[in-house]
């Protein structure tokens, strides 16, 4: 199958290294240990901005790198017979996109920047090299694949079982307290917030209409409010309490 490139522009100085990295304690090198990382840096290209609203991978088609999130949000996608799309999950800082089961072939989701984004880039045929040479990187990316189960597991019962205003209630504050978790900051009632009203619709199976409608109900009720791309959460519990989510799935824990 033909390979796709995406637009990406090299950073050309001071790029950020690994031992340097502020959100290294999010990503699949969080178990390095320090005197590792050198070779971790051996394996990456470089760093590389991508703006805002541009493809990163397209279903089908082969990519020449894995990417670990250093800023941005995305969103990685399946696309539909009747030309819709299904937003299987939101990509944030420190994590991994690119990576799947059969690694050497086409990918099998598309993935699109949700605002401008820097990415580390590691050759996909290169990748299992990296496995082989280092068990900490290997351990983690059971780890997170386990977090990531969890939370696919989340939302496949919310689009499948929940009511509009708890898939929503589910999506948002999932994404709440993810932002949060990056970098370790004290709880705030407010974040950062880029999806539009059919971006939430594509990751939640419900039309704008009916997103439209539901996110006024929550701002109603005094749980939620989007406006500015910004998510205001006035009781993150209440949010969670609504929909469903268990808070402690965020977290990626200690295999072994």
């Amino acid at each position: 199958m033909p390979g796709y490139t995406p637009e990406l522009i090299e950073i050309s100085k001071n790029q950020t290294r690994c031992s340097e990295c502020p959100i290294r304690h999010q990503t699949l090198f969080q178990g390095v240990k320090k005197e590792d990382l050198n070779l971790v840096q051996s394996y990456r290209t470089g760093q590389y901005r991508l703006k805002a609203r541009q493809e990163i991978f397209l279903e089908a088609q082969n990519s020449q790198y894995l990417f670990s999130i250093y800023h941005g949000w995305c969103a990685i996608y399946k696309s539909l017979g009747n030309g819709k799309k299904q937003i299987i999950k939101i990509a944030l800082p420190g994590d991994l996109i690119g990576f799947q089961s059969n690694i050497e072939a086409p990918l099998n989701y598309s993935a699109i920047s949700l605002t401008d984004m820097v990415l580390c880039a590691f050759p996909r045929n290169e990748f299992t090299g990296l496995l082989n040479r280092n068990a900490f990187v290997l351990k983690r990316l059971m780890e997170l694949n386990a977090r990531e189960m969890n939370l696919c597991q989340n939302h496949l019962m919310a689009i499948g079982k929940n009511i509009a205003i708890e898939k929503i209630s589910l999506f948002c504050a999932e994404l709440f307290l993810r932002f949060h978790n990056i970098y370790q900051l004290p709880l705030t009632n407010r974040i950062f917030f880029p999806l539009t009203q059919v971006e939430i619709g594509d990751a939640t199976g419900l039309t704008c209409v009916h997103v439209n409608r539901t996110l006024k109900t929550l701002s109603d009720m005094n749980l939620m409010d989007i406006s500015a791309r910004t998510l205001t959460v006035p009781d993150i519990d209440k949010l969670c309490k609504l929909g469903q989510f268990d808070a402690k799935s965020i977290h990626t824990y200690t295999l072994y």
